[in-house]
């Protein structure tokens, strides 16, 4: 660990009659790192965040509904970035570089797009933006006999060993106890993510901030090719493969993400651009 890294610390935050949850400390340019759908900022983000901070300024929330972060009473992915705004404001932080892995990803998406002056660069980990169902399919879903089958293959579809296996192509790499972490949470966390999709009725744009990619390339789940559509969509931005890595390099290979992060946009040339804003 480098010498001037700072553990984050926890601290909970009332915003607009919610806690939420978060993690922070260090000293450079802000960085929001949003979690996957896996659990929360701890599990995704703690095996980089010591020596993130060193060169950033780390600011990790549990994402609403995960965690220890209370949920919305309707979630989406617009009221989820403004969320994130909030924190900001409450955290005095102008703008910030926004890392989404998974689920995080369409977080972060949709924060640089509807806050692009808060939004140094966004950075993608194995995810992208969340798809559209066309109304009629959403209106079939609503129906009670079949929300009851579409949520149970939703959460069979992000949470069932074939889908860890497919995540995780070596998952010794993995913390102890990593699966089981999942497990405790794993109905609240589906039905996070079920109610965001099913209330997700706008297609997602491309935000206007830099952008980066930070891939493991081992990740069935969300693939190499499904990495090429994203990356298209972006605009073909800069784009940094984790060898061998699964769904959740930062935390299999958290050395080589690192490594990553340090190059992304170049921190120096960050730090004096955060300056000039002063």
């Amino acid at each position: 660990m480098p010498e001037n890294a700072m553990n984050p610390l926890p601290k909970d935050l009332m915003l607009s009659g919610k806690r939420i949850h978060l993690w922070t400390n260090g000293t450079g340019p802000p960085l929001l790192l949003l979690h996957s759908a896996w659990g929360d900022a701890e599990m995704s983000w703690a095996s980089v965040w010591n020596d993130l901070s060193a060169n950033f300024t780390v600011i990790a929330p549990d994402l609403p509904g995960f965690g220890a972060s209370e949920p919305l009473d309707e979630p989406t992915l617009a009221a989820n970035a403004e969320v994130l705004k909030e924190v900001l404001d409450v955290q005095k932080i102008d703008r910030a570089i926004v890392v989404g892995n998974s689920f995080g990803a369409a977080v972060a998406i949709e924060f640089a797009s509807s806050f692009p002056e808060r939004t140094l660069r966004i950075v993608l980990v194995n995810g992208g933006y969340l798809p559209v169902l066309p109304a009629f399919i959403r209106k079939l879903i609503s129906l009670p006999v079949v929300e009851k089958r579409f949520r149970a293959f939703i959460r069979n579809m992000n949470y069932s060993v074939k889908a860890f296996s497919k995540a995780f192509p070596n998952p010794a790499k993995l913390p102890p106890l990593f699966f089981d972490r999942i497990r405790r949470n794993e109905e609240k966390q589906a039905q996070v993510v079920f109610d965001t999709f099913m209330r997700q009725t706008k297609s997602q744009a491309p935000p206007s901030a830099p952008a980066t990619m930070i891939w493991g390339t081992g990740d069935r789940l969300v693939t190499m090719t499904q990495a090429g559509i994203i990356r298209k969509w972006l605009g073909k931005p800069d784009f940094v493969p984790i060898e061998g890595a699964g769904h959740l390099p930062q935390v299999e290979q958290p050395a080589e993400f690192v490594e990553a992060m340090k190059k992304v946009g170049g921190i120096k040339g960050m730090q004096g651009e955060i300056r000039g804003n002063l």
